[in-house]
């Protein structure tokens, strides 16, 4: 029982979000309540390798899919790689931090409206901004309760040439993050949810991401474990961000609500190492103004526990 919760903590407590990551489609939610990192009974820590890949390819307006030609942006292909470290010092307490890098091509038509199109590929491989985060997890003996607290630093780049402040790497903010979790067992199968909330204190050059909501539920089954070694998850990941702010933002063309159903699976490796892979599939998307947003996303991470 308290390895099948130590490892399926992994769903709840990936909280080293991408939130208000200047990315439109709100890039949080491929962190948040993703497998990789675990929570032990005891002290101890984990290291998480997560490679998130992201084609921003559909254009929407509020709720329908339109056709490209009708959006300056063409599209987005993003590949996010976060490398996460978490240690419990006690029963009570522990840390986590996210170092994440970004490979970013964005096709946009330099033309717009203009006559015959343009379209000019622009292309950024940086870091992107840091999180730092404390956990309080004393609320019940087996950790099934827990707070999570920190900022998201403006580490990442927001002046990579070409790029809108709604799509660079890095904010330019600092952000205060907030969240909880709450997991159960009952026999072969788990439940897990949890919430973070982001909203940025600190802006700079004009540009203030909008405040966003992560949300996410699921449930996992236990039964295959032993003989396979796997456990097969299934999340409802939803997002809420508001309109970006400032001079330099684009407000019409931001702020957005979407809900994914998320499949995965968690792989024993050995007793240490651990691997994960998942899928987020579009159920239900609305923005503000005209944006792109992906098709379906991928993630695939492995994990060192010690």
């Amino acid at each position: 029982m308290a390895t099948t919760k130590k490892a399926l903590t992994a769903a709840l407590l990936a909280l080293t979000p991408s939130l208000a990551q200047a990315c439109a489609c709100g890039c949080g939610m491929f962190t948040v309540g993703m497998p990789g990192m675990t929570l032990p009974t005891g002290t101890g820590g984990s290291i998480n390798l997560q490679e998130t890949f992201l084609d921003q390819n559909q254009a929407m307006q509020g709720g329908s899919k339109i056709p490209l030609s009708l959006s300056p942006d063409k599209r987005i292909n993003t590949k996010m790689v976060d490398l996460t470290a978490r240690y419990q010092f006690s029963r009570d307490w522990g840390m986590m931090a996210m170092v994440p890098y970004w490979e970013r091509s964005f096709d946009t038509d330099a033309n717009f409206g203009g006559g015959a199109p343009q379209i000019v590929n622009n292309r950024a491989n940086t870091l992107s901004d840091v999180r730092l985060m404390g956990m309080y997890t004393g609320f019940s003996p087996d950790m099934s309760k827990g707070i999570i607290f920190g900022m998201k630093l403006p580490t990442g780049t927001h002046t990579a040439a070409g790029f809108d402040r709604d799509t660079q790497p890095g904010t330019g903010s600092t952000d205060l993050l907030l969240g909880g979790y709450i997991q159960g067992q009952e026999r072969r199968w788990g439940w897990f949810a949890q919430g973070i909330y982001s909203s940025a204190f600190s802006t700079r050059d004009g540009y203030r991401p909008g405040n966003e909501l992560q949300m996410v539920a699921g449930i996992h089954y236990d039964g295959y474990r032993r003989s396979a070694h796997l456990v097969p998850l299934l999340q409802v990941n939803a997002t809420i961000r508001n309109e970006d702010t400032g001079i330099n933002s684009n407000t019409a063309n931001s702020g957005l609500d979407t809900v994914y159903l998320t499949p995965g699976v968690l792989v024993d490796i050995t007793r240490q190492w651990q691997a994960n892979a998942t899928v987020y599939i579009p159920v239900y998307q609305h923005v503000n103004g005209i944006q792109l947003l992906p098709k379906q996303v991928a993630s695939v991470g492995i994990t060192y526990n010690f």
